[in-house]
Parts: C-alpha cells; sequence; structure tokens
C-alpha cells in the first residue's frame, strides 16, 4: 500500500493532483466504455461544496479511511 500511495503522490507532485484525477477518470470511462458497461460507472473529480450535502455525509467515512491510508504510508 505504501508504495500504491508514493506512487500517486510522486505522479500528483508533478503534473498536479486535479490535472491526475481529471486523467484518470477519463481512463476509467474509456475502459468502461471500451468493456461494454456504462460510463456512468466512473468516479468524476469534483469539489464538496458542489456536491449535496446529504451524499458529503454518506461518503464521509470513506474519504476518512483515505485519509488515514495516506497518513500511515507517505513518506
Amino acid at each position: 500500500m505504501k508504495t500504491e500511495v508514493n506512487r500517486v503522490k510522486e505522479l500528483g507532485d508533478q503534473i498536479g493532483y486535479g490535472h491526475l484525477m481529471s486523467i484518470a477518470s477519463a481512463l476509467w470511462r474509456k475502459s468502461l466504455e471500451d468493456n461494454g458497461h456504462p460510463v456512468i460507472g466512473a468516479f468524476v473529480p469534483t469539489c464538496l461544496p458542489f456536491i449535496e450535502k446529504e451524499i458529503v455525509e454518506a461518503t464521509k467515512k470513506e474519504r476518512e479511511m483515505y485519509d488515514r491510508m495516506v497518513s500511515r504510508h507517505t513518506k
């Protein structure tokens, strides 16, 4: 896990985190489409203020889990 976190950190530091997430989202959509799946299944990067409050609350535990993982595994 540490290797994955640090690889993403290095790439995000190099090309920008927003750019990284937008490219990853586009690649995910392409992969879904190429494999005959609906592209609606891919995450779309956005900012919390742009998301309905109920969804922000519903996804809070997942964000916290990833924050803990990053905290434990970064250099």
